[in-house]
């Protein structure tokens, strides 16, 4: 490790944490496809089922067609479901916790604050990812087919430029948007989800008032399995959780950017260094938590 010069040194983990972040955001994807063909699945077996029935009597071979099509896709539910499992969730949420280490070391070394202070910060940093990657030596594999794009360092020197880079950066670019973005989908889902029951109490009390002559009544059935699997996908993707999270660690480092900046605290580089860190590791900690434990309980 003394061949390692600073540019070297620090480069090396750059480029190792973009590949991280990378595969991160694959594993990521092939969780989200497979949730979302899940919930698809078990729409469209409950869509073509019912179709089968009432098409059985008139066009048997539509009926059949169609009966056999929500059997293929009932057949396919836990086949997609393992892509999304227990298993795949805990490799992922790695993934993105070693990213994220390597991210903030990196961070650390440029703007020169602790453990990065001392002379042997070359020594410190490389250290530091030889242990990250002993305890993900497992997944190491999953990061070799990622090719990110080069990317050049942060411009980060000092704690001043680690404010607007690092900092500023992580509420404007990141945190703010993507509670907004979490919002909106979170607000469709529950729209969605509203006019689907409304559409199911509406053929409810039209069957209760003219009878069942249409055979409306399988379609109450229906609706109430896409809402479940609507609802089911959403809760799964823990939408309106992360919206609330990303807003809350967005204030929590405008705070305490503000704080400093006003002299009111957060004086110590080292220190405020630490803590804007330490604000964003909980964040990230948390709601992968929350992932783990909830994906969990639906397995149970």
């Amino acid at each position: 490790m003394a061949n390692f010069d600073t540019s070297m040194a620090v480069e090396t983990i750059w480029r190792r944490q973009a590949a991280w972040s990378r595969a991160a955001v694959e594993a990521k994807r092939a969780i989200t496809r497979a949730r979302l063909t899940v919930a698809a699945l078990t729409a469209g077996a409950a869509v073509c089922g019912t179709l089968a029935n009432q098409l059985g009597q008139t066009q048997r071979g539509a009926g059949r067609a169609l009966a056999v099509v929500a059997a293929a896709a009932l057949l396919l539910v836990p086949v997609a479901a393992r892509w999304a499992g227990r298993d795949a969730v805990h490799a992922w949420t790695r993934l993105r916790s070693v990213s994220e280490a390597l991210k903030a070391d990196a961070y650390r070394y440029l703007a020169g604050v602790a453990p990065f202070g001392g002379a042997d910060r070359d020594a410190v940093l490389l250290g530091r990812l030889d242990a990250l990657m002993g305890d993900a030596g497992d997944l190491v594999g999953r990061t070799l087919d990622a090719a990110p794009a080069a990317r050049p360092l942060p411009a980060v020197s000092d704690v001043a430029t680690y404010l607007t880079e690092r900092l500023q950066r992580q509420v404007d670019g990141y945190y703010l948007p993507r509670a907004r973005r979490m919002g909106r989908v979170a607000q469709r889902i529950r729209y969605a989800a509203t006019a689907l029951t409304v559409v199911a109490a509406g053929v409810s009390a039209t069957v209760g008032v003219l009878g069942d002559n249409l055979g409306l009544t399988a379609w109450i059935g229906v609706a109430a399995t896409v809402t479940t699997a609507l609802v089911g996908y959403g809760s799964a993707q823990q939408y309106e959780h992360h919206q609330i999270e990303y807003a809350r660690t967005a204030d929590q480092l405008t705070r305490l950017r503000l704080c400093r900046e006003a002299g009111q605290g957060w004086t110590d580089d080292d220190a405020f260094v630490a803590e804007a860190e330490r604000i964003i590791s909980l964040s990230n900690e948390g709601w992968m938590a929350r992932v783990i434990e909830q994906d969990g309980a639906a397995q149970q």
